[in-house]
């Protein structure tokens, strides 16, 4: 993986005469929902959404159809352009996780004559291996279908205020329903891996106030509303297939021991490879409990490099010498990250 851990240390090197338990921040990648080899690294991102009933709507003519009804308007939108949003935002999102680099192509789409709400037939593997060796990557994204039907709602009302005044109230309101169908194809073994039809959470936004101008300024424009959506699709799938990061909270310690204490130095560095090999060079130094210390350390260096299962051996061994509360919640922790990993 090209990334695998953001790290903020906040490393305090002033030593005092007994060891100190030190914390950081460090953001910890948790397994996707579909587990994508470590062998696939990149990907090439292709459009096979758009049919004969998809166009580029012009954002204020949409808007002004809906007025012209009132905002009371249920009504499919198959727009192009918000198609094209979703896949470059896909493409964005999984390139800043850092775990994929990605192609877009300019000649991205694949254009059907299949309505919008029918899944086309796989790609033939002939086409998915032309595409994935023309730009170099190891498998092929393909948006097979999008497609959003939105509800818009309008009403008037007169309420009472400031001794029986009567004063007019505006409240809109705008939801929108999507679905969408991702495949990525996986040459070399000629597999789809991932084949996923998601029927999103609707998104909504309403609106409520004495001037009705103001009440629609509150709001999007049913094509930013359109965009959002499909900006919210790619977001979904880009988390069901890239590491997710959660900030935690991380100890060591420093041991008073310029030797050993060196493998903070270069874990502040970035060096965490470098500060498990010290730590692991002089870990017969001292008693049981400076041992026990050096050992949690280790663990903690594992984790960052990746290791969990190590991570938990020497959480294991440490708790074992001397038992600490820090320790056991320590592989509590990992124990629970191992189990997402399976």
């Amino acid at each position: 993986m090209k990334k695998l851990y953001l790290i903020f240390l906040s490393l305090f090197i002033t030593l005092s005469c007994w060891a100190q338990l030190k914390k950081f921040t460090v953001d910890v990648p948790y397994a996707p929902k579909f587990k994508i080899s470590d062998s696939i690294q990149s990907f090439t991102i292709l459009n096979r959404s758009l049919t004969p009933e998809f166009e580029n709507y012009n954002e204020d003519s949409l808007q002004i159809s809906f007025y012209k009804k009132n905002f009371a308007v249920s009504t499919n939108i198959l727009d192009s352009l918000v198609s094209d949003t979703t896949i470059k935002v896909l493409g964005d999102m999984l390139y800043n996780s850092e775990r994929y680099d990605i192609v877009i192509p300019v000649e991205r789409n694949i254009y059907r004559l299949l309505p919008y709400n029918k899944s086309p037939e796989p790609l033939s593997w002939n086409y998915v291996e032309k595409i994935c060796e023309e730009f170099n990557t190891d498998a092929l994204i393909v948006l097979e279908n999008i497609a959003m039907h939105t509800v818009t709602n309008y009403q008037t009302q007169k309420e009472y205020v400031d001794f029986g005044y009567e004063k007019k109230s505006y409240y809109a309101s705008i939801d929108f329903y999507s679905w969408a169908h991702w495949k990525i194809y996986y040459p070399k073994n000629k597999e789809i891996l991932v084949d996923c039809a998601m029927n999103e959470d609707t998104l909504y936004w309403d609106s409520y106030e004495y001037d009705l101008k103001q009440t629609f300024l509150n709001l999007p424009s049913i094509k930013e509303a359109a965009i959002e959506t499909g900006t919210k699709i790619a977001q979904d799938f880009s988390n069901m297939i890239s590491p997710q990061w959660k900030q935690e909270t991380r100890y060591y310690y420093i041991l008073d021991d310029s030797a050993i204490d060196e493998s903070i130095r270069m874990a502040a560095a970035g060096d965490w490879e470098g500060a498990l090999q010290n730590w692991q060079n002089n870990l017969e130094k001292g008693s049981s409990i400076k041992r026990s210390k050096i050992m949690l350390n280790l663990a903690l260096a594992y984790e960052m490099t990746g290791d969990l299962q190590n991570a938990v051996e020497w959480s294991r061994k440490s708790q074992k010498l001397y038992y600490r509360e820090v320790t056991n919640h320590y592989l509590k922790l990992l124990l629970t990250r191992l189990s997402k990993t399976k």
